[in-house]
């Protein structure tokens, strides 16, 4: 396809996702605003909508979302540059069963290997309500998306799996993507789940065109896992899928962070005072960083420990050093979550209680939504540490180092997204070796400056070379070589 028939195919945009581009809120004049969301993905679909029109389908999440959930399409944005959403109501314990019950505790905890197999899982009645819950709202999603007519349908992510092919049933010739932002699990691993919910899985996303990951691991799992549909011929060399009469192709398209915004954030009021404040907490020493939503996959736990390992062995480190750990609160409602975060807590209080002295606090901790501390620990650190378990992507890792200002080192898991982008410029730890993650805390701390700098360099060249504004663009360009429709 020459460029002039790329650009001559502008259908519509239309996006589907669980959680919208804006929330609204209640502001300081007691009117109800909305508050655009933060992150790549949203910068990402925003700018896409606002270049050639749509519309963005969302679940209404609050009580104040909810309220507007019948006035149909709701105009967000600035003259010039406003795009549309609709939020789509449930019934408030349909919703927990969907989002709660399936989308986190059984498809997150599966993709990102976090289940203790000699306990967890447990499928049973109480599994099967709330999967009839979770296809009652994809069902209520593919209804929404077929109303929009001819469009190119981006859908998002693991709490509508299933949406893809009920949108075919009932659209055929619709142009469809579908992208996980999330790992996909192996198929060892993907067996886990009953046969009759991974097959419902794998052939509700095959009624996409195009199936995209952050990351070429997750995508040969996902081709992998496919063999195992009757009557699906897999090619793993050319990424592709025959399924029902059609050619699925699946794609790798790392995702970005907006550089320019970031650095325009970085420059806002509130970040001089999060600098006083991390500045505080270092009092001159060298700076670990770590920057996470406060959830299982993170792999926090294994971070304390493996720092906690770290200052046994190197004494001359003592009162020379401070963790800085910042949560985002996640995912609140699932008891795993905060039992978790109590255990977590308790490995800082013991690094503490074992380590500090009058002068020095090895571990610090903020819990809370603070941006603005996150943009100042990013510009302080001498390390940072990112060692998910599995990670989609890991953005973490590309906004750190783009901030940075002291050469500051990526201890990087291999299992995170972000790996074969950023991981030759990293200290690559395996998530589970805490023995070796605190090798690598040392060695990032002790890294010769020339390193260093090296590696810094090379940090910031990778996230420059990936361009956000170019990640939608590659899955629509995917779609229009895919064509639609049977044979």
């Amino acid at each position: 396809m020459t460029h002039t028939d790329a650009t001559s195919d502008r259908r519509p945009l239309v996006i589907a996702s669980n959680r919208g581009p804006a929330s609204f809120a209640v502001d300081e004049h007691g009117e109800v605003a909305a508050r655009r969301g933060a992150g790549g993905l949203v910068t990402a679909l925003i700018g896409a909508l606002q270049a050639s029109g749509g519309l963005w389908i969302a679940s209404a999440m609050s009580e104040i979302d909810r309220e507007h959930a019948g006035s149909g399409r709701i105009e967000i944005g600035d003259p010039g540059a406003r795009y549309s959403v609709r939020y789509l109501a449930f019934d408030p314990g349909e919703f927990h069963a969907f989002y709660n019950e399936v989308s986190n505790r059984v498809l997150w905890m599966l993709h990102h290997c976090l289940w203790d197999a000699p306990r967890t899982p447990v499928f049973d009645a109480a599994t099967t309500r709330a999967w009839n819950a979770y296809r009652r709202v994809n069902v209520a999603f593919s209804e929404a998306l077929e109303e929009e007519g001819d469009a190119d349908f981006l859908i998002q992510d693991y709490h509508l799996s299933l949406a893809p092919a009920m949108l075919r049933a009932r659209r055929p010739g619709a142009r469809i993507a579908y992208f996980s932002h999330i790992p996909f699990a192996g198929s060892e691993h993907f067996r886990v789940l009953p046969r009759r919910y991974r097959l419902e899985l794998l052939e509700g996303l095959l009624g996409a065109d195009v199936i995209g990951f952050h990351a070429s691991a997750w995508a040969e799992n996902f081709l992998v896992d496919c063999r195992e549909l009757p009557r699906a011929t897999v090619n793993l060399r050319a990424r592709s899928i025959r399924w029902q009469g059609r050619t699925v192709r699946v794609g790798v398209y790392p995702i970005s962070i907006d550089v320019e915004a970031l650095r325009a954030e970085s420059r806002e009021d509130a970040v001089d005072e999060a600098r006083r404040r991390v500045e505080a907490v270092a009092g001159g020493r060298a700076l670990l960083l770590r920057v996470d939503r406060a959830e299982l996959s993170k792999n926090i736990l294994r971070g304390f420990l493996a720092y906690e390992r770290f200052l046994e062995r190197c004494a001359h480190w003592h009162g020379r050093v401070v963790f800085l750990a910042q949560f985002n609160p996640s995912r609140e409602d699932v008891p795993e979550y905060g039992r978790y975060m109590e255990e977590c807590f308790r490995a800082v209080d013991a690094v503490n209680d074992r380590f500090g002295r009058g002068d020095w606090r090895p571990v610090t901790v903020s819990y809370g939504d603070d941006f603005a501390l996150a943009i100042a620990g990013y510009e302080r650190y001498d390390a940072l540490l990112v060692n998910p378990v599995f990670d989609g992507m890991n953005l973490v890792a590309k906004e750190g180092p783009t901030l940075n200002r002291r050469d500051g080192t990526l201890i990087l898991s291999e299992n995170a997204g972000a790996f074969p982008e950023l991981g030759r410029h990293a200290v690559r730890v395996s998530p589970f070796d805490v023995e070796g993650t605190a090798d690598a805390i040392r060695e990032a701390l002790e890294m010769p400056a020339v390193e260093r700098a090296r590696r810094a360099r090379g940090l910031r060249a990778a996230v420059q070379r990936n361009r956000l504004d170019a990640w939608v663009e590659r899955q629509r360009a995917a779609l229009r070589r895919a064509g639609a429709g049977p044979g």
